[in-house]
């Protein structure tokens, strides 16, 4: 990955809406040094460093992390693809209905699918298609599914065709339709998989072409602050930024090389509304046994113990006006 301070510089001001004159002026320069800095034609000098820190509210650590080039869209994309491909390999059971994911209620507390007999569903990030058998067993009509990983939809295929259910299922990117009818689901659904997007706007854009009026699109994932909360010396600390959104790198049974942004919960409620989408339940709430929430488990990402503090998992559900 390629560093360049410049369009780090460049990244944090547009975050923060700050002019390249106010930069210019808080750290006394000029506005064409600024501008040069950002075309990567000339670089800042090592002192005014803590100055762009502080004026961005980031540490100079960060400042140099946002300096870090990521691979572009289209190289993530195939990265994830890839990476997925070789989990499918492995033991990964991944997170399927009636499960919304860890320390959360499940959907048979819930109910928020509610009566999907008859009814047409597709599936983002379907996995091994485990989320799908569970839809048909209740009497879902007609089965959709799309995943960025071949091996996890020939997976899903074979699972599927052993529970003698019929279902269409891709091998693509969420951020595109390669091929799924609009205004025609009554239901779509992600578990687990929607974090995975790599333009969150596309993604709900296609939500919402594929759903019919009045139709639901229901979603969890990890709570954001997850990434931001580390178990260390026998306390719960906040290790990094939940409002910078960055994209990091994840590890999955060996596997490394994944790549996905930490989108903030006001980023999915913002984006689903902006685009016509009525938010009718966000759930915010842990399941753990008490006993199990009083130990403290060093370095573990999932327990009972930072399930007691904040809630590993949101799911959001909504309607198509």
């Amino acid at each position: 990955m390629e560093f360049h301070l410049g369009k780090a510089i460049q990244s944090l001001r547009k975050k923060r809406s700050i002019s390249q004159g106010e930069v210019a002026q808080q750290l006394h320069v000029s506005m064409q040094a600024v501008s040069k800095w950002e075309t990567g034609k000339a670089n800042p000098d090592l002192s005014l460093l803590p100055g762009l820190a502080e004026l961005f509210g980031v540490s100079i650590d960060e400042l140099f992390f946002e300096g870090t080039q990521m691979p572009a869209e289209g190289e993530i994309l195939e990265q994830n693809s890839s990476g997925w491909n070789q989990i499918a390999r492995t033991a990964w059971a991944g997170t399927h209905l009636p499960s919304y994911g860890p320390y959360s209620p499940s959907e048979e507390n819930l109910c928020l699918f509610g009566d999907v007999r008859g009814k047409s569903v597709l599936e983002l990030a379907c996995g091994s298609g485990k989320s799908l058998v569970w839809m048909a067993e209740r009497g879902a009509r007609e089965l959709w599914g799309l995943d960025i990983s071949e091996t996890r939809i020939g997976q899903a295929k074979s699972l599927l065709r052993a529970a003698g259910k019929e279902a269409n299922l891709l091998s693509a990117a969420m951020e595109t339709n390669p091929g799924i009818p609009r205004s025609h689901f009554d239901i779509v659904y992600s578990v687990y998989g929607l974090g995975w997007t790599t333009d969150l706007n596309a993604t709900i854009a296609r939500v919402q072409e594929y759903l019919k009026p009045g139709g639901s699109f229901i979603f969890s994932w990890d709570n954001p602050l997850m990434q931001c909360v580390d178990a260390i010396d026998g306390q719960y600390i906040l290790s990094s930024s939940y409002v910078d959104e960055r994209e990091i790198e994840i590890q999955k049974m060996g596997v490394r090389g994944l790549r996905l942004k930490n989108w903030k919960l006001s980023s999915y409620l913002n984006c689903l509304s902006e685009h016509g989408f009525l938010i009718q339940r966000v759930v915010e709430e842990s399941t753990y046994e008490q006993a199990e929430a009083n130990l403290f488990r060093e370095g573990k990402y999932y327990s009972a113990g930072k399930a007691r503090l904040i809630n590993p998992v949101i799911i959001v559900k909504s309607k198509k006006i």
